[in-house]
């Protein structure tokens, strides 16, 4: 689970700021809404961004996918560029992030500062029986030499592990994903646990694949009887009517010199196979059942179905989970109700951290103050801000729906006159 998060000089951030996840004394629901990761030590188990558009709220999760990335992904050519997008105003200051975060139990402090080329320092600590340890400690010190990499002493590792660690280290990836593309001894253990652990329980925004091909993905939910039942269950529960679902081919609808030639294209198998075969619904109702194919679907139902394959992981193992627009195409009701399935469902450390415009979400009675983040863009420097609405000293009593609504707790747009001038001036 994230604990905090710190970022610099990121898209639309230019001065430093700091996400907490940790939740307060509120006592609201602290059951189902936080987790003790270690003694007296609670973190939510929601995170929700608020704010106009264009005003940073997305930014954030991509900052925090951003610093995930650099930590786990390593690099096969040195001279490849970083992920680098500065603050359009600092391009020649470097970017920092640092990451508080638990694993099963054990927190790690990660902190790096990187170039487009070229990662000036990173620093990596964690707490093994909770006393701070150094995990390992690098330094930049010229493009066309080895980082200098210091390892902490709980870690034993054997001088030839060192020594491969340093030598295939390159500038411009951690010194953690380097375990991705070396094959290591078993005195390596805990950088494998640390390494395994980020590649499954941590994902991009909107998950991990760039480009999604809901039909090839249905197919693998098929393929599998588990996922497909708690697919058909939350989508009976969530009043689609849809009572089963199945992956054809689309031989009886594309000519077979078409499906020959997308076989032959240099292309992902992914989309070959969304080309090439059709998602076909069964819709149940009391005069009958009749069939929908995937394109005469609403955009809710498949929003839906892309938010269950999260909600599986999320129910199946401690995953943490960064969407952008959460109820984008979704009824309210619905969007509230996949909530609810998430907190009283999900692992105990799972977390769900999104952004979104549904403003009566503030009047839920699971959306604790210390949760919510209102994002605010500088009109003069065009700098993104973020206020934790617990940190804002409002009366208990204040409904925060209405006083957002109002607009007296900023992070909405600013708008002018209903009225225009149409006519043209000389």
């Amino acid at each position: 689970m994230i604990y905090s998060f710190t970022v610099r000089n990121f898209l639309s951030v230019a001065d430093e700021q700091t996400i907490s996840f940790a939740s307060t004394s509120d006592k609201t629901m602290r059951d189902i809404l936080t987790v003790e990761v270690k003694p007296n030590c609670f973190i939510n188990k929601l995170g929700i961004f608020y704010g106009a558009n264009a005003s940073g709220k997305t930014n954030i999760l991509y900052a925090m996918e951003a610093a995930f990335e650099i930590l786990f992904q390593p690099k096969n050519d040195k001279s490849q560029a970083m992920r680098f997008t500065p603050f359009a105003l600092r391009k020649n200051e470097p970017t920092y992030f640092k990451l508080i975060f638990f694993k099963e139990g054990v927190q790690y402090d990660y902190e790096v500062s990187y170039n487009g080329n070229h990662i000036l320092f990173e620093n990596l600590d964690y707490y093994p029986n909770n006393v701070k340890a150094l995990f390992y400690h690098r330094d930049f010190t010229g493009d066309d030499t080895q980082p200098h990499i210091e390892f902490g002493s709980t870690l034993k590792l054997s001088a030839k592990t060192k020594q491969t660690l340093r030598e295939d280290t390159f500038n411009n990836h951690s010194v953690l994903s380097t375990f991705g593309k070396k094959s290591l001894k078993e005195d390596a253990a805990l950088f494998a646990n640390l390494y395994n652990w980020i590649h499954r329980y941590v994902h991009n925004v909107n998950g991990d694949k760039q480009n999604r091909y809901m039909i090839a993905e249905m197919n693998d939910v098929c393929n599998d009887n588990a996922k497909k039942q708690f697919y058909l269950n939350l989508l009976r529960k969530a009043d689609f009517n849809i009572t089963d679902f199945r992956v054809i081919e689309n031989t009886d609808i594309v000519p077979q010199n078409l499906l020959d030639a997308v076989s032959a294209l240099s292309i992902p198998d992914d989309q070959k196979f969304n080309i090439m075969h059709d998602v076909i619904f069964t819709n149940h109702y009391v005069n009958g059942d009749f069939n929908i194919e995937s394109n005469d679907q609403s955009m809710g139902t498949l929003r839906y179905i892309e938010r269950l394959d999260y909600l599986y992981d999320m129910i199946m193992g401690n995953h943490i989970y960064l969407l952008d627009e959460i109820g984008s195409n979704l009824h309210y009701d619905l969007t509230v109700y996949y909530l609810n399935l998430f907190l009283m469902n999900s692992q105990p450390q799972s977390q769900l951290i999104f952004a979104t415009h549904n403003i009566m979400l503030l009047d839920e009675d699971f959306v604790r103050r210390d949760m919510v983040y209102l994002v605010d863009k500088d009109s003069q420097t065009a700098e993104s801000q973020y206020t934790r609405v617990c940190d804002m000293g409002l009366h208990k009593n204040l409904s925060l729906f209405k006083a957002y609504k109002i607009g007296k707790l900023g992070a909405v747009p600013e708008m002018g006159s209903f009225y225009l001038n149409t006519k043209s001036e000389c």
